[in-house]
């Protein structure tokens, strides 16, 4: 799957709206938001989701439902963030586990807030209220950001500049 992104300062809005017209060919995409806030096309015709991290901004749409998050990783571990993890989750990679469970809550249409204390990682597996969840994490690594792409079926992620 194709993740976009840019560097220039762009609202994530006309990111996405110059994404949908020059590479799916959506000539005036109309918007609305979901009761958590989750931006949607009216049509219903793709899902996409947007992150933004160190004046990045990552998008990516498809057919089925999607989330995505990115992080730099050059950036400093609030403590906040580091104690929300349980003693298993600090032997894994950090950045996979908060773009996982970002992602992951963008693919369900929730909210970090009202999620993030029911996921957790064991093992390399991201579990809800202790049970595997039935979607499927890619991950990529490039100049020094780890993006995580979740949507049902499986993927690969490839990072492409945006056009």
């Amino acid at each position: 799957m194709i993740v976009y992104f840019t560097d220039e300062r762009i609202p994530g809005r006309a990111f996405a709206e110059h994404i949908l017209q020059h590479r799916y060919d959506i000539s005036a995409p109309q918007f609305e938001r979901t009761r958590s806030g989750k931006p949607r096309l009216t049509d219903g015709s793709l899902s996409f989701s947007l992150s933004h991290a160190h004046g990045r901004t990552f998008f990516a749409a498809a057919k089925e439902e999607i989330g995505i998050d990115a992080e730099w990783r050059g950036r400093p571990l609030p403590n906040a963030y580091l104690a929300r993890l349980t003693p298993a989750e600090r032997e894994e990679d950090f950045f996979r586990l908060w773009t996982a469970k970002e992602a992951y809550v963008k693919w369900r249409g929730g909210t970090l807030a009202g999620m993030l204390p029911s996921l957790r990682f064991e093992g390399g597996v991201l579990l809800e209220r202790g049970v595997p969840v039935s979607a499927h994490l890619a991950f990529a690594d490039a100049d020094g950001y780890t993006v995580a792409l979740c949507t049902q079926d499986a993927h690969e992620i490839r990072l492409l500049p945006a056009p």
